[in-house]
């Protein structure tokens, strides 16, 4: 769902004569603020549902068995309605428990409430929801087959009556029923677009089996032998290796993420494809206006029959870009995203992937998906959350407000030893969020930076975590529940690593992850340089002479 509001900011467009005129009337999102135990409660009800008809495709198959004589195994049937039984329980206390917590949430008097011990937090009711859809997916999946059969005699060999004498083929790397339903129901929740704009979504096994599908498209519909394709300075490096083992196209940097210098760079070598990161994976988080990148190019001749391939994975569901790329004289639009991240409600369960594009390619995208392997087979789709828009703008919209909170926490405490990012300025962008991360550099001399000194300081926050009581952890990807610290490598212009933050969900622990990171940090630089960080920690007002934190006391 796209919403007319008035722009925060005044916009820009080309007119006629190549100058800048006022635009008064910006699409824009309007991020719904579920609170989080309402988000929740949505997807069990969902789940609640799926179960439903996991339990008639259940009763339609042992008809059919019936019917002709089939041999069936009470063994096996009795581990499904155990299961099932079982779901059943689990998913009625859940809800139970989420109605408690939102009822607590409601009162004005929450320490008082006789329920407050039944309540749950934030992570709990992911842990159990994602318990829950794991169960159900077992459950769906229990008697299903990868190649379900046609017809048979005495052997039901497939799950979902829809199998049952299909006229389709029943493979499942050609797509499955339950894969397409997901596929309809995550196209309406990133509302890319008016959904009167043809667009179709195809689920892959990862973000680079995303890239590598729109990459294949291109380099088979589009490129000849000699043509360019150009990218900003910065491409996801696992993308940006599928380019590099190509010998027969060019590849150019654009000097910056200006969209004006792309769109330059394009035009000076007749590109016939651009790779856009709406933000970049580094440690600025640097941005390309992809809104204004549409309107410099309304208008403007020989740019119809180019490529735009954008990554959206940091601003997962954030732009409408095919309402900004609505004109004859644009270009089309391929986009993707690496959708184990914020689709999955921070669950994490498996590798995921998503491309978006116009209708009329849907075969061949679709054929393309099939003859390189990157689908992704129904066991994984079963244990993705049926989020719609308002879910998913809600979690973004949480998450970003935690990301920009703790990005002035620690701006505001420790300024003067680290440089922190955060992109403050998508709402200038058009974006209907801001991603949940929050980047860290050191401050220092050329081993600050260096991957040893950032592993350390990694430990230190973790250890300053334990002691604020607030759940942190280690590791790669972004976008989850739980706050994650990662020491990141940008592979990018042999730059240096640096502390990457994916802030999370619970807005009651962006406070104590600040305390933990301004912890660390002080300890980092007194270990490594005695009495420097200590003055400069004093000269912010950080800690006291005795050494101790201030700003946390």
């Amino acid at each position: 769902m796209v919403v007319s509001m008035p722009p925060p900011y005044p916009m820009a467009i080309a007119n006629g004569n190549g100058q800048l005129s006022r635009r008064t009337e910006v699409k824009s999102y309007e991020s719904p603020k579920l609170s989080i135990v309402e988000m929740w409660s949505h997807l069990l009800s969902q789940l609640k549902a799926t179960t439903a008809t996991l339990k008639q495709r259940y009763d339609e198959r042992e008809r059919i068995e019936k019917d002709v004589s089939a041999r069936t195994d009470d063994w096996c049937i009795n581990i499904f309605m155990d299961q099932y039984t079982r779901l059943e329980s689990l998913t009625s206390e859940l809800e139970m428990q989420l109605a408690i917590t939102h009822s607590v949430g409601q009162s004005q008097n929450r320490d008082s409430s006789s329920l407050s011990t039944f309540t749950l937090t934030p992570w709990q009711m992911e842990e159990r929801y994602r318990a829950l859809i794991q169960l159900q997916s077992c459950l769906g999946s229990f008697f299903e087959r990868a190649s379900p059969a046609y017809d048979q005699s005495k052997t039901i060999w497939w799950f979902d009556p829809s199998y049952h004498q299909s006229d389709g083929l029943n493979y499942d790397r050609y797509g499955a029923p339950d894969v397409r339903e997901s596929e309809a129901r995550l196209l309406k929740a990133l509302a890319l677009g008016k959904e009167t704009t043809p667009l179709k979504l195809l689920l892959t096994s990862s973000g680079v089996a995303a890239f590598t599908v729109l990459n294949q498209f291109l380099l088979s519909k589009v490129l000849n032998a000699g043509d360019t394709i150009v990218i900003a300075p910065y491409l996801y490096f696992e993308c940006f290796e599928h380019l590099r083992q190509i010998s027969h196209v060019r590849v150019v940097n654009s000097d910056t993420f200006d969209a004006e210098n792309i769109i330059a760079t394009a035009e000076k070598h007749n590109a016939k494809a651009i790779y856009l990161d709406p933000m970049a994976n580094t440690l600025g988080l640097d941005t390309t206006d992809i809104r204004r990148f549409a309107q410099l190019l309304e208008g403007r001749q020989g740019w119809s029959d180019r490529y735009i391939v954008i990554d959206g994975t940091l601003i997962s569901g954030g732009m409408a870009i095919y309402d900004w790329f609505d004109k004859p004289s644009h270009p089309k639009v391929l986009y993707y995203e690496s959708a184990h991240k914020y689709i999955q409600m921070g669950m994490d369960i498996v590798m995921l992937g998503l491309i978006v594009y116009p209708e009329p390619f849907h075969e061949t995208m679709g054929l393309i998906r099939q003859v390189t392997g990157t689908t992704l087979y129904s066991r994984q789709a079963n244990v993705l959350p049926p989020i719609d828009y308002n879910i998913h703008q809600s979690r973004m919209h949480w998450l970003t407000t935690n990301a920009e909170k703790l990005y002035h926490l620690l701006d505001k405490k420790a300024s003067t030893i680290a440089q922190f990012t955060f992109p403050t300025h998508w709402r200038k962008m058009g974006w209907g969020h801001g991603g949940n991360v929050v980047t860290i550099k050191l401050f220092g001399d050329e081993q600050m930076n260096k991957r040893p000194s950032l592993d350390a300081f990694t430990s230190l926050v973790l250890r300053a975590a334990e002691e604020e009581g607030v759940g942190m952890t280690k590791g790669g990807g972004l976008g989850f529940s739980v706050t994650r610290i990662w020491p990141s490598t940008p592979f990018i212009r042999n730059e240096d690593p640096y502390i990457r933050i994916s802030v999370g969900v619970d807005p009651d622990e962006v406070e104590p992850v600040a305390a933990a990171i301004v912890k660390g940090l002080e300890r980092h630089y007194r270990s490594l340089k005695p009495g420097l960080p200590q003055w400069k920690l004093r000269e912010n007002g950080i800690i006291k002479t005795n050494g101790l934190l201030e700003a946390y006391r």
